[in-house]
């Protein structure tokens, strides 16, 4: 039975007002590069706020004191009371296992569940394999308990970069899943399908694809892929999407869309945010959006800089 007052529909991913398209950059980094492995350490950010106040964010890493670097990482995560200022907190979320994430896992999406805790879908990385969505659940957001089975994968596509989003329907709710759709081995070029696509569920667990592409390559910064969405629910009824668009020699760039039923979008051409401070040269990617106590929001990214060290950086809204 789902938890009393729990509405679906403003749980995760909602906001009452539309944080719109103007961003200034912080001057601080949210979560610094990991010395040990500069370039692939800190990466993939999703931040949710807690029911008893302030916020966790999750996010990909490497646990402090690890070493191997054969491995790409795991699911970390940081708590803050304020969206400012972050501590983390001890432990893995979600190690590396078999037989599908041996290698890594990233791109965490934690949504509450109608009975009760929460669900985690993350991508799954495994040498010379697709990538697939797996998913955990957990009561406390800290201790994370692996589900059987793929949310999404099929052995042909690569698959990654999940965010949940609860719709009603005429048959009752229904989770869309929207998430990228890779080639495997990757291709790039307008015609490689590098998509963002959807799927839709009654469970949480058994995923059907929704036909068509939510947000397709088209444009000269989306020629090696889009992907990454994270997408928002408006008090007036609509959605806005934002998602990183890449291209040949441009690593990256946050771009944006809205729609009215969360199938068809309409973009902004030009990016939101690009590589064009000394923090984020070389690489702007993965946002994820929050709503300060103020009424501002702030939109967290993964980003490089010239030399390649990975941090999580952060705009906010205004």
């Amino acid at each position: 039975m789902p938890v009393a007052g729990f509405d679906p529909l403003t749980s995760v991913h909602f906001h009452q007002t539309d944080p719109g398209i103007r961003w200034t950059k912080d001057a601080t980094p949210a979560i610094e590069f990991n010395p040990l492995v500069p370039a692939n350490g800190v990466l993939t950010p999703n931040v949710v706020a807690l029911a008893r106040g302030g916020f966790r964010m999750y996010y990909t890493g490497f646990a402090p004191g690890s070493t191997n670097t054969d491995l790409l990482g795991h699911i970390l995560s940081a708590s803050s009371p304020d969206g400012w200022s972050w501590t983390h907190d001890d432990g893995v979320r979600i190690n590396v296992h078999g037989p599908h994430a041996s290698q890594r896992t990233l791109c965490p999406d934690v949504v509450p569940i109608p009975g009760g805790g929460s669900r985690m879908y993350y991508e799954a990385r495994t040498p010379d394999a697709p990538t697939v969505i797996l998913s955990a659940t957990s009561v406390d957001g800290l201790d994370w308990k692996l589900e059987e089975g793929i949310r999404i994968g099929d052995g042909a596509w690569s698959y990654g970069s999940p965010r949940c989003v609860y719709f009603p329907t005429d048959r009752g709710l229904v989770y869309r899943l929207y998430f990228h759709h890779y080639s495997f081995p990757m291709a790039s070029g307008l015609d490689a399908q590098n998509h963002i696509v959807s799927a839709v569920s009654r469970d949480g667990l058994n995923f059907e694809m929704e036909p068509g592409v939510r947000i397709a390559q088209e444009t000269e910064r989306e020629t090696y892929a889009v992907y990454a969405p994270e997408v928002i629910r408006l008090g007036d009824g609509r959605f806005r999407m934002f998602y990183a668009g890449w291209a040949a020699g441009i690593d990256g760039g946050i771009f944006t869309a809205v729609s009215d039923d969360g199938l068809e979008w309409t973009k902004t051409p030009e990016p939101l945010l690009d590589l064009d401070v000394p923090l984020d040269c070389g690489m702007v990617s993965e946002p994820c959006v929050m709503e300060l106590p103020d009424g501002r929001f702030r939109m967290f990214y993964e980003a490089r800089d010239g030399e390649r060290r990975a941090r999580i950086l952060s705009a906010t809204s205004g």
